[in-house]
């Protein structure tokens, strides 16, 4: 049986967004973060979120990003 992924205690969570940590060991690709514009290099652990039910609209953050705007209300 398969049981939805509990939200990790030490991740900042804001209200309407789903978020996970994305190991380094699964970094597998480069992205843009959304907050400070700069590079995720393939290999660093970082964070994906997204709006309840628009797993499409998922973006990339670096963790110290994340909880800067999960701590302004704001993604």
């Amino acid at each position: 049986m398969n049981f939805p992924p509990r939200p990790d205690p030490f991740l900042p969570q804001l209200t309407g967004y789903e978020v996970q940590r994305v190991p380094a060991y699964q970094a597998s690709k480069d992205y843009v973060c959304p907050d400070c514009g700069n590079s995720i290099r393939t290999g660093q652990g970082h964070v994906v979120a997204w709006p309840e039910g628009y797993v499409a609209d998922r973006r990339h953050w670096h963790l110290h990003c994340w909880r800067h705007a999960a701590n302004r209300g704001f993604a």
